[in-house]
């Protein structure tokens, strides 16, 4: 592939995109303040950076993979950050969940150095950024997403053009995770209420998974939640942080999105319990604490 990329966050997300793409014959070099991440990297030609400017050194593209957008203009904007490592037309690719308005000011201050600035979430969470189960959406400059493309095809299973306006798919993530979240406590409740009836969880999930209510929440997760296992794949500290993020855009665009509120609060009772590294499937205990269910 002649699209060298940078790879900024090495994490469960950022380590699946870096590998994904070292596969498909993209030269790849990457940076990330953990030592542990690159253990899994050494069976693959990854080039170790030692700080985010190096990573966007020499390269076409940059991809950030990072847990919120404070950290990201840390990264971006520090010393030894992305903006003085990348050369005269460099593609930075925000892949982190991050507040619309963020990525507007990101992509002004991008291109006054003359870069290119992509607001680039993906929908899907670690279990399915491993196996290229993935949405990429895009905003920015069309002639930078259609360069980057190539690299967003080989991390996710489908690549979606949102908009010309940057923070039009940081937005469209919110609304996406919004949906995600809702539709999880969803599950957990009607979960709850079959098992405590008595319903045999297989047979129930099978239903819900081929009828109506079916979902790619109950396929991916179902069988995690009915087992209480609730491996961190998207916790529940980064299940705030979104929800943080949608109920303020939706304050600033006067729209009232009460279920989030409520799963603020429900999530929110979750932490207290130090459960904030638990995947956010677990919310399921709170249904069954609520229900007196021990199973």
């Amino acid at each position: 592939m002649s699209l060298k990329t940078g790879v900024v966050g090495l994490g469960v997300m950022g380590g699946a995109f870096a590998g994904h793409m070292l596969d498909s014959g993209f030269e790849v070099q990457g940076f990330d303040p953990s030592e542990d991440v690159f253990e899994k990297f050494k069976d693959k030609n990854l080039t170790r950076a030692n700080s985010p400017a190096e990573a966007a050194s020499n390269v076409d593209l940059v991809m950030l993979s990072l847990p919120n957008y404070k950290i990201v203009e840390q990264a971006v904007s520090g010393e030894n950050g992305v903006f003085s490592g990348c050369g005269e037309g460099t593609i930075i690719a925000d892949m982190s969940t991050v507040p619309p308005k963020f990525s507007e000011d990101m992509s002004k201050i991008a291109e006054e150095k003359g870069f290119t600035w992509l607001d680039c979430p993906v929908s899907g969470v670690g279990k399915q950024a491993a196996v290229k189960d993935l949405v990429v959406m895009v905003a920015g400059p069309r002639n930078s997403f259609d360069k980057a493309k190539p690299a967003f095809d080989a991390i996710g299973k489908k690549t979606v053009y949102v908009s010309e306006k940057n923070g039009h798919a940081a937005q469209l993530k919110l609304v996406v995770n919004l949906v995600l979240f809702v539709t999880m406590a969803g599950a957990a409740e009607g979960l709850t209420l079959g098992l405590k009836s008595g319903l045999d969880p297989d047979i129930m999930l099978d239903v819900l998974c081929s009828g109506a209510a079916g979902s790619n929440v109950l396929e991916v997760r179902g069988k995690d939640m009915l087992s209480n296992h609730f491996p961190p794949s998207g916790p529940i500290n980064i299940v705030l942080k979104d929800l943080e993020c949608a109920i303020q855009s939706a304050k600033d665009q006067d729209v009232p999105v009460p279920l989030a509120g409520l799963l603020e609060q429900i999530y929110l009772s979750q932490r207290s319990k130090g459960r904030g590294n638990e995947d956010g499937s677990s919310i399921f205990r709170i249904f069954q604490e609520l229900a007196n269910y021990q199973g």
